[in-house]
């Protein structure tokens, strides 16, 4: 049980820091007049390399808890 919680957890710290890393990619935007569309790219790698470490540990985690559960 403890392992799907981690889970949960994970997916909202997830979704958090792709929130702060779009916020972030704007306000880096807006410091350097770049307008985001001409960078999208940019911003979707930065906001992609905060959701998929996140996605793969909490993957993993319910994994765990899989295993555990059926194991006995």
């Amino acid at each position: 049980m403890v392992f799907y919680v981690l889970s949960v957890v994970l997916l909202a710290y997830m979704v958090f820091s792709m929130v702060t890393s779009y916020q972030s990619f704007v306000q880096y935007c807006d410091n350097y007049a770049i307008s985001p569309s001409d960078v999208w790219f940019t911003g979707f790698q930065s906001i992609l390399a905060a959701a998929v470490p996140c996605l793969v540990y909490a993957a993993t985690l319910y994994g765990i808890g899989y295993l555990i559960q059926h194991k006995n």
